[in-house]
């Protein structure tokens, strides 16, 4: 498997396990410790994710565009601070005022990534990050 391929499932794992956790939180009784463990575990796989791609990024040949690594930069951030908001941090308002701002920076960059680009995984980006803000209003 080359190094593109296992970035770009890796990413779309981490897509992935961001929106049980959500589930969770909003439909089952929840436990203080099983959500530190899930944002921690999250977390983990995110800086792992962050740091690797970051690294190949900068010091191997890669075929990405720059509005691929914003793109997932800025999702990955997003998830980060929504689930830090949602499940750890609910009435910290500087989470809130985070996650609004990342939100907003990955709802940017899907629009980009669509409109500019013509790479339809930003739709997936717009439809998510629009379902994150709804969870945030409503919540």
């Amino acid at each position: 498997m080359n190094s593109e391929r296992f970035f770009d499932n890796y990413f779309k794992l981490l897509s992935l396990i961001f929106w049980p956790i959500i589930w969770y939180k909003w439909v089952a009784i929840s436990n203080l410790s099983i959500e530190i463990s899930l944002c921690l575990i999250y977390f983990i796989l995110s800086i792992i994710y962050v740091l690797s791609f970051l690294y190949f990024f900068l010091k191997k040949s890669h075929n990405y565009t720059k509005i691929v690594i914003y793109y997932r930069l800025s999702t990955i951030l997003a998830f980060i601070f929504t689930l830090f908001s949602f499940l750890l941090y609910p009435k910290n308002l500087t989470f809130l005022f985070l996650k609004l701002i990342f939100i907003s920076i990955y709802f940017y960059f899907s629009c980009i990534k669509v409109a500019k680009y013509k790479i339809d995984e930003g739709v997936v980006g717009i439809i998510g990050s629009i379902l994150i803000a709804v969870i945030t209003i409503f919540y």
